[in-house]
């Protein structure tokens, strides 16, 4: 029985000996053909392993492969090409090294289970081929899976404490090999990885929301359906943190190498990972970005009113949805582009800069008009400048400030410049009209109603509060332009706006009016000016419920004729008027006659030798074609001189006309009863200032002069 027992221990020994020298010698194969045979079944024969050399620690549960290769096999390939049963999408990997600590050897060699404690991906390329559609197809949860199922063989668990890609590739193409999509240098460390049979998980992509991080140099996305193309470089996700950083984000349109957004270090806080993994919803806490350039476009949609049809839509091609409680984005150069205008110049707004303070909501067809009317935000730019198709002006706006929260804007200036001088503009012309030249400075309005100007186009704020520097020349040695100014006075060119206007005071602060002529006869310039010009006008509309509730715009205005004279006035200008009617009234102070020299002398071939002006009021009602009203004018010591123009252009005095000009000239009127009645017939041609200035004109003339 001893020797018995002595053989049995020497045969299981002999045997344990023989399979211990079998395993060491063999192991390589029996794995191999194990991972084969796993793979082989799995995925119906498509697929073969190969690998240059493996390092195995059967003790510890340690391998390593080195060089695998995971492609499709061409015969297989061809044969189901035939038959018509191609799969949609085809992987070729190839993985610099495969390693694996703490393998359960026992459960890969049952061609089950997958267990290790940190699985090791080492320059993996991944090359995806769609072969279905020619066009680029979204890359599913279930592509994902099925990658992550045939690289570890679909095993009916697969289980890691840490699976590690590093320096990793994807490239996804058509059968034709078109690139779609591409992933280059990325580096993922996932956690507590666990997926098998029991478990009704809907993608990998699942733990990407619980412990990961992952780092991609470069995303170069495929093209939309609206022919644009993204690429995405220095992705850092950090799932723990809740955190997304973008080193740069760039959309291009199709087979164009400019960018047409180009956006540098976007920062994500309080992501949420489930919505942001499995729903390609962004909604999270902050969004913050350093800037770049955006390019938005203007698009005309059919069977819009006027006050909506052109809308500026944001494009949703990265993600279906996004959502967050503040951004803010730092200096950005805008471009507006007109698509039913593809030759016109874009409008380039720069250093723009934008914040929003309250939660909002993005969804596909989300246009910018919806943004901003449901956000609280803050907008500042740089100014610009557009020049007029007629190449005479150039408008300039200057930096500018938006507050949606407190309905403010701040504009350091509104101006149009003359592009060419007085005497350019003369020969350009070739007609008597004015040139203008303008400034509104420190341009501040409150109450504003950026909810109503987008969505119904009308402009309406409480009020409006600028310095204006107004300057205007005319040459009235040019023939007239013979063109009617009726139904073009300021309250009737109001209710023509195109645009919807209500505002309820407009304030003019320390502003210059100048308007600059040169004379008929004497071919030498006036200067009429207005200095310390201070203004309020209200109820300036042309929005048909307003003009019904209140028909009149009002204006209140005080400034210093020629820097000297105090000049007051009161203007009521009806906005429901069929015949331009308006009323105005206002006086002037003390003033030396001597004074008025450098306008009448150029303008009226006249000047006052002597003459103090004491008083000048008037009142009159007018309409397109005349003003009525009552003028008066008190005076003392005038003595005046009626020029000539000698051959040397010089103004020289007419002895004798003079002469008796002052004896028909009353010297004075002190009589404050002493007013004149007046009726101006209008000049169709000439402006709406001055009707208002020669009748002011003909009462002062019919005081002095008399019946004479």
């Amino acid at each position: 029985m001893k020797n018995a027992i002595k053989i049995v221990i020497i045969l299981v020994i002999v045997g344990a000996a023989g399979g211990f020298v079998y395993w060491q010698n063999n192991k390589k194969s029996i794995i191999k053909n194990s991972i084969d045979k796993a793979l082989t079944k799995k995925t119906d024969s498509l697929y073969f392993l190969q690998y240059d050399s493996s390092v195995i620690d059967e003790i510890n549960g340690n391998v390593a492969f080195y060089n695998v290769v995971l492609q499709s096999d061409s015969v297989q390939k061809q044969l189901l090409k035939k038959t018509d049963s191609l799969p949609s999408t085809l992987f070729n990997i190839r993985v610099g090294k495969v390693a694996a600590s703490g393998i359960d050897v026992a459960g890969l060699l049952k061609q089950q289970n997958v267990a290790a404690k940190k699985i090791l991906l080492s320059k993996p390329v991944i090359s995806i081929i769609n072969t279905g559609e020619e066009t680029a197809k979204p890359y599913t949860r279930g592509d994902t899976l099925e990658l992550y199922q045939k690289i570890l063989g679909k095993f009916n668990s697969i289980k890691a404490d840490t699976i590690q890609v590093s320096n990793g590739s994807v490239f996804i193409t058509n059968k034709a090999g078109v690139p779609q999509t591409t992933l280059e240098n990325i580096n993922i460390t996932l956690y507590k990885f666990l997926i098998d049979s029991t478990k009704d998980y809907e993608s990998i992509i699942s733990y990407f929301v619980k412990d990961v991080r992952a780092t991609v140099d470069n995303i170069q996305l495929p093209s939309s359906d609206k022919k644009l193309r993204i690429n995405l470089e220095k992705i850092d996700y950090d799932a723990a943190k809740r955190t997304l950083n973008v080193g740069s984000l760039r959309q291009y349109k199709e087979k164009d190498m400019d960018p047409i957004i180009n956006l540098a270090n976007i920062r994500v806080t309080e992501l949420n990972t489930d919505a942001f993994i499995l729903q390609q919803r962004l909604i999270a806490g902050a969004i913050s970005c350093d800037g770049g350039l955006v390019t938005i476009y203007q698009s005309n949609k059919p069977g819009k009113s006027k006050t909506t049809e052109k809308a500026i839509e944001l494009s949703s091609d990265l993600i279906d949805q996004i959502q967050f409680s503040s951004i803010k984005l730092g200096k950005t150069n805008l471009v507006i582009l007109n698509q039913a205008q593809p030759n016109a110049k874009p409008f380039t707004l720069k250093n723009l800069k934008f914040a929003v303070l309250k939660p909002l909501q993005i969804t596909e067809g989300t246009t910018l008009n919806n943004l901003v009317n449901n956000a609280q935000w803050e907008l500042s730019a740089d100014g610009f400048s557009l020049d007029s198709k007629n190449g005479v002006y150039r408008m300039s706006l200057g930096n500018f400030n938006i507050n949606n929260l407190n309905g403010t804007a701040v504009i350091d200036h509104f101006s149009m410049k003359p592009l060419l001088s007085e005497a350019a503009f003369v020969k350009k012309s070739g007609v008597s009209k004015d040139l203008f030249n303008f400034k509104f400075g420190n341009i501040r309005l409150s109450g504003l109603n950026i909810k109503r100007l987008l969505g119904s186009s009308e402009l309406e704020v409480d009020n409006v509060r600028f310095q204006p520097d107004i300057k205007i020349f005319n040459d009235k040695t040019l023939p007239g332009e013979g063109i009617s100014k009726v139904g073009k006075y300021p309250h009737q060119s109001i209710v023509k706006l195109d645009v919807g206007l209500f505002i309820k005071t407009v304030t003019l602060e320390k502003g210059k009016l100048s308007y600059r002529e040169r004379g008929l006869k004497s071919g030498k310039i006036g200067n009429v000016f207005f200095t310390d010009l201070n203004a309020s006008v209200s109820n300036v509309t042309n929005l048909p419920s307003k003009i019904k509730a209140d028909p009149i715009m009002r204006v209140s205005a005080s400034a210093k004729f020629l820097g000297l004279g105090k000049l007051s006035s009161k203007w009521e200008l009806p906005l429901n008027t069929t015949n331009g009617a308006f009323h105005i009234e206002g006086g002037l102070g003390e003033l030396n006659g001597e004074d008025l020299n450098q306008l009448i002398e150029p303008l009226g071939m006249a000047s006052i030798k002597k003459g103090t002006i004491d008083k000048v009021s008037f009142s009159m009602n007018g309409s397109n074609t005349k003003a009525d009203g009552e003028v008066l004018f008190l005076y003392h010591d005038l003595k005046i001189n009626l020029l000539k123009q000698t051959d040397d252009d010089i103004l020289k005095k007419k002895g004798l006309v003079s002469l008796l000009a002052n004896t028909l000239i009353k010297n004075k009127n002190t009589d404050p009863g002493n007013r004149k009645s007046v009726t101006y017939e209008r000049d169709v041609y000439r402006s709406f200032f001055n009707l208002v200035w020669k009748t002011i004109y003909t009462g002062v003339k019919g005081t002095a002069i008399g019946k004479k």
